[in-house]
């Protein structure tokens, strides 16, 4: 595997993303960095190169904020790169909750999603009724494939 980060970059990295998923000490739920999800990343830049420019696009530009990776310096990266951010955003997500000792942290259980899967229960008829309003009152909108 690639490093794709130095180390400075990577401590960066670590830190932010302890803000984004930050430690719950009570349940003793570790936060992402803490939990080096930053390998997670590294392996998925391998793979993407947009992920790769994503995150080195925001660890440089954090670079040039002043505090630290407190929670302002955070949001400035959110305003300052809203793409990047939610490429890092979605990875870190991933990286994290796809864990089975993550899972079980919230009450999902440690398995694969598929093929056991997780019990669903179905939207109540209003709601669905609600969602699908837009679609039915659009009409018919396909193409007849006997033409």
């Amino acid at each position: 595997m690639m490093e794709n980060w130095t180390g400075r970059e990577r401590t960066q990295l670590d830190a932010i993303l302890d803000q984004l998923i930050p430690a719950n000490r009570d349940r003793n739920i570790p936060a992402a960095g803490e939990l080096g999800i930053a390998d997670f990343l590294t392996a998925e830049a391998n793979q993407n190169s947009d992920l790769c420019a994503a995150v080195s696009a925001l660890l440089a530009k954090a670079a040039k904020l002043e505090g630290g990776t407190s929670p302002d310096v955070v949001r400035q990266l959110e305003a300052a790169l809203p793409r990047e951010f939610k490429k890092l955003l979605i990875a870190t997500y991933k990286g994290y909750y796809s864990r089975p000792d993550m899972r079980a942290c919230f009450g999902v259980g440690e398995h694969p999603v598929h093929p056991e899967g997780y019990g669903v229960p179905p939207e109540p008829p209003e709601v669905i009724a609600e969602l699908t309003a837009p679609v039915r009152a659009r009409g018919p909108f396909y193409r007849d494939p006997a033409r």
